[in-house]
């Protein structure tokens, strides 16, 4: 098969067609990375998925251009077309995703300052209140206990002295049946 400088023109536009799309692939995850401040180990996970994309991309290139046989000016199409890419529509992209998540954060910001800190400030006073009466319900309840154990203790008393008898607190007969026992 002879090889003619136009089909080796032709395959070198197309090669620079598929640069330009793999360079736009690459920008998405440069955006992700941006928008939502992506890990190492993400960042890593993606630059690996895109080269073996890129890679196969430029294999099937090569089948489809030149019946499987790689030559340099395949690659280099492709390495013109991102450079092209990257440095015209790529800074704007870049540009405009940055602008992007600077006005995403400020609306976060004064979503938290305005609706989500006064809804929290006011949760927080409620349940201070709520373990406040808690705790003063604990002690009241406490002292009702108290007051019925004296009520008790003092109806006994009453009792023994009408049998002439001497009147022990609850807690001393406990002491004296424990030390019988």
């Amino acid at each position: 098969m002879e090889v003619t400088l136009s089909s080796q023109l032709l395959s070198l536009g197309i090669s620079a067609l598929v640069g330009l799309a793999l360079a736009v692939v690459y920008d998405v995850f440069r955006v992700t990375r941006i928008l939502f401040r992506t890990g190492k180990i993400a960042m890593y996970v993606q630059d690996i998925l895109y080269g073996i994309a890129a890679a196969f991309i430029t294999f099937l290139l090569a089948l489809a251009v030149n019946s499987g046989e790689i030559r340099f000016y395949i690659i280099g199409g492709e390495l013109i077309g991102m450079a092209v890419y990257f440095l015209t529509l790529g800074r704007i992209t870049v540009r405009i995703a940055k602008w992007i998540h600077r006005i995403c954060v400020k609306i976060a910001l004064w979503f938290k300052r305005h609706i989500s800190e006064p809804i929290k400030g006011f949760y927080e006073k409620k349940k201070t209140a709520i373990a406040q009466k808690n705790a003063e319900n604990k002690k009241r309840k406490k002292n009702s206990e108290r007051n019925i154990e004296n009520v008790g203790l003092s109806m006994m008393c009453y009792r023994l002295r009408k049998a002439n008898k001497t009147c022990l607190g609850e807690r001393q007969e406990r002491g004296r049946m424990g030390k019988l026992l």
